[in-house]
């Protein structure tokens, strides 16, 4: 299976990359208002809160399959649209504070799981919906790659 985030991993170490993700995020937004965090980014793009509320999904989602995968024998693992789940999230009125705090609570638990990892927990199968075949620490490498991904877009905002 092929990464579409590796460029954007380059030869960084996943895992500090996991681990200061929402703090860069909390860096970048300290001070912004709510109609900064809530404005789209550019014409039809997300704002920042619905990139930091797609983050916290896309953890949501990692944390299920990363258990799946650490748990089951060589599972199936189902694909999502993001873009649904980002509209279905506006319903929930959920402000950024507590948007922040859910990306940060859902990250501090993988981190840990991913702590606890062996070399070969890492290695474990499992056949994505969209993907193909990927194991563990692909899986933790694409999470990785996604976020720097979103940060050089959040990094450009706070330039301009």
């Amino acid at each position: 299976m092929n990464n579409p985030y590796a460029k954007n991993l380059g030869d960084r170490d996943p895992m500090s990359v996991l681990e200061t993700t929402v703090d860069r995020i909390g860096e970048l937004t300290a001070g912004l208002s709510t109609e900064q965090l809530n404005a789209p980014i550019a014409p039809g793009k997300w704002s920042i809160h619905e990139t930091v509320a797609h983050l916290a999904d896309l953890e949501l989602v990692t944390s299920a399959r990363c258990r799946w995968i650490l748990f089951e024998d060589n599972p199936t693992l189902i694909g999502y649209e993001q873009d649904p789940w980002v509209n279905g999230w506006r319903r929930e009125e959920e402000t950024f504070p507590e948007t922040f705090q859910r990306l940060r609570v859902l990250r501090n638990a993988q981190i840990r799981m991913f702590r606890k990892c062996s070399a070969a927990d890492l290695e474990r199968p499992a056949t994505h919906g969209n993907l193909g075949p990927i194991n563990l620490g692909l899986l933790r490498s694409l999470v990785a790659g996604h976020d720097l991904n979103h940060l050089q877009q959040l990094e450009k905002l706070a330039i301009e």
